[in-house]
This record gives C-alpha cells, sequence and structure tokens, in this order.
C-alpha cells in the first residue's frame, strides 16, 4: 500500500515539475533557436552569470524569397538563387523570438531589457547552433561590437565564441 502511495506521489510531483517548467519556458522545453538567442543576449552582457529570462514570445512565419536574400550575407549570383529556390522543398522561414530578460550591469544595478531575436531559414528546420546567426534588434553580436566604446576586447571575445 505504501509502494502504491510512493509512486503515486512521485507522478504527481513530476507531472508538476514538468508543467512548471514547460510554463516558465525552462529547457528541456526551450528550442534550440531560443537557447542560441539567449547565447547571444548573454555575450552583451557584462556580467552573463546574471541573466534571468523573465518572458518570452517566439513564432516562426513563412516569408518570401526576396525578404530571404535581402540579407548581406545572402548576396549570392543570380543562377545560384534560382538553384536555391528551385532545389527548396519550402518557402523559407523566418524565427523570431522576443525575450524580457534582467541582468545586472557593470555597476551591479539590476536592468531590464527586451530583445528581439530573429533567423531567417532556408528549411525551416536548421535552427542556428551558434550565435553569429542570429540577429539581436536587428544586427548580429559582430555588428554590435563595433560600435561599443570597448569594441576591440569585445570582438575578440565575440570571435573566440564563435
Amino acid at each position: 500500500m505504501k509502494i502504491k502511495l510512493a509512486i503515486a506521489a512521485f507522478a504527481v510531483l513530476g507531472v508538476a515539475v514538468l508543467g512548471y517548467a514547460y510554463v516558465r519556458s525552462y529547457p528541456p522545453f526551450t528550442s534550440q533557436f531560443v537557447q542560441t538567442c539567449e547565447k547571444a543576449i548573454q555575450e552583451r552582457l557584462t556580467d552573463p552569470s546574471t541573466y534571468q529570462r523573465i518572458d518570452l514570445e517566439d513564432s516562426r512565419r513563412t516569408i518570401t524569397w526576396d525578404e530571404f536574400f535581402a540579407e548581406p550575407e545572402r548576396a549570392v549570383p543570380e543562377s545560384t538563387r534560382r538553384f536555391m529556390m528551385q532545389s527548396a522543398r519550402h518557402l523559407p522561414v523566418q524565427y523570431e523570438a522576443v525575450i524580457d530578460y534582467q541582468a545586472q550591469d557593470s555597476l551591479g544595478a539590476i536592468m531590464r531589457e527586451r530583445a528581439s531575436c530573429t533567423f531567417n531559414s532556408l528549411t525551416g528546420s536548421d535552427a542556428p547552433t551558434r550565435t553569429f546567426w542570429v540577429k539581436i534588434d536587428g544586427e548580429r553580436n559582430l555588428e554590435w561590437a563595433a560600435r561599443q566604446p570597448n569594441a576591440a576586447t569585445l570582438h575578440r571575445r565575440l570571435v573566440k565564441n564563435l
């Protein structure tokens, strides 16, 4: 009788923990894309260990080929574009995540921020694993680092994490 009660309690506790994790979007329920976005956000922080996600809204939508090829790194000859479009089984997809988070700034004060993260995918199943491929608020981390006062230090740190 005690074993049945223990098994039932364990099952209820397990469902409660998994339900809480699902509602709060904690791993293992966080997609690869969101995990990469969070890593890219943390690369911009003075103290990445203080990062804490508050809220997450993620989505994906089908985009046109013009939108897909509009990014500078997708600048390829017209013949390559035609080949890519003919060999693709679907239209390209744009992943987007809006992440509200808090972290400490360089003075130790808690700041709350919102970051919009995007990635254009050719297949819709190739979520990025490296932060180089995602854009936070419209720019990649290397572009962001170039605008910062300590650009050289940030650039070395970002390139090391590629």
